[in-house]
């Protein structure tokens, strides 16, 4: 080992290097702390993955059980057109 390795082993930091020390962990978990908060306040990311999740979901389900994702799409279809024409309903009895 050199002389200047020795003597940098055997004598306790500075202040200054302390600080720098201290500097670089605060830097460190500030950059975890960002890296945290873009993910949680990314919401058109997240979004975009719940999408994905039920997309892929969906298209298990239906490779899975074919019929059972045929009757929930006719309970969809019949939910909708069913909102649809109470609305128009409504609608309707309002101008008369």
């Amino acid at each position: 080992m050199s002389q200047q390795n020795q003597q940098a082993r055997q004598s306790p930091p500075t202040e200054r290097e302390l600080g720098l020390i201290e500097a670089s962990q605060a830097r460190s978990e500030l950059y975890d702390t960002l890296g945290q908060l873009r993910v949680q306040l990314d919401y058109a990311q997240r979004i975009d993955d719940g999408i994905a999740r039920a997309k892929r979901r969906i298209a298990a389900e239906k490779q899975e059980n074919p019929l059972a994702f045929g009757a929930a799409v006719v309970g969809v279809a019949a939910v909708c057109g069913i909102a649809v024409w109470a609305i128009a309903t409504k609608v309707a009895k309002t101008f008369q």
